[in-house]
């Protein structure tokens, strides 16, 4: 972002806890402060708002056991590979940067535009040179991709990244196209456990994580505190 950053890691703090600690990072020089909070804490939530926080995200962890995945008999009309090519398309940064503006930092006006964009075009082309991610998984339909999700497994586990429809291509299935062809990548690898993180707001991606089996793990509530 041009500017240093930090993150809470304690998901529950007294306000006062909370002031001490921003009053330290800002001290250091932080300029921003990101901070998953757990929200079945009414402290945790007081202590947000006396701090000046603003909730950029109600982060939605679902998790799913993989014997136990829905099928989706809609997704057949489309055909999901893995992306090999070395360099990374223009259609899939399009669609990185369309995830960016629908993120928490997309949601925060006072986020530089140019930053969280530069961050989400080092995601995908670190995903595509499976440095953050495994695989990218993509959807061709005429020549351009459509839809894409990046994938990888750490500490036994499969994490889906980002995941993304381009814009007039949605409600075509496509999106559960991409869902199963994760399951089954992860399947291959001998994987049983898999989860994906997404915003609570975001009712059709919550939807289709559901109707594939996925149940809520857990729930954040993710703010910002510039200093």
């Amino acid at each position: 972002f041009g500017f240093p950053v930090a993150k809470i890691l304690p998901g529950i703090l007294t306000p006062e806890a909370l002031a001490e600690v921003l009053l330290f990072l800002g001290q250091k020089g932080v300029r921003l402060v990101f901070w998953a909070s757990d929200p079945r804490d009414k402290t945790s939530q007081l202590a947000a708002q006396r701090s000046q926080g603003f909730l950029a995200d109600q982060k939605v962890t679902y998790a799913i056991d993989l014997a136990k995945a829905h099928p989706f008999s809609t997704s057949t009309a489309w055909e999901c590979t893995e992306y090999t090519a070395d360099d990374c398309s223009e259609d899939l940064e399009a669609l990185a940067l369309q995830v960016a503006h629908h993120s928490r930092f997309g949601a925060d006006p006072r986020m530089p535009v140019a930053g969280y964009e530069t961050l989400y075009r080092l995601w995908i082309r670190n995903s595509v040179a499976r440095t953050v991610a495994d695989a990218v998984l993509v959807v061709p339909e005429d020549g351009r991709i459509v839809g894409m999700v990046t994938v990888g497994v750490k500490a036994g586990r499969g994490f889906i990244g980002l995941f993304a429809v381009a814009p007039g291509m949605r409600g075509k299935h496509i999106g559960a196209c991409l869902l199963q062809t994760t399951q089954t990548w992860f399947r291959r690898k001998g994987i049983r456990l898999a989860q994906v993180v997404t915003q609570q707001s975001n009712v059709a991606a919550c939807r289709l994580y559901e109707k594939g089996g996925y149940a809520v793990e857990k729930v954040e509530h993710f703010y910002h505190f510039w200093l």
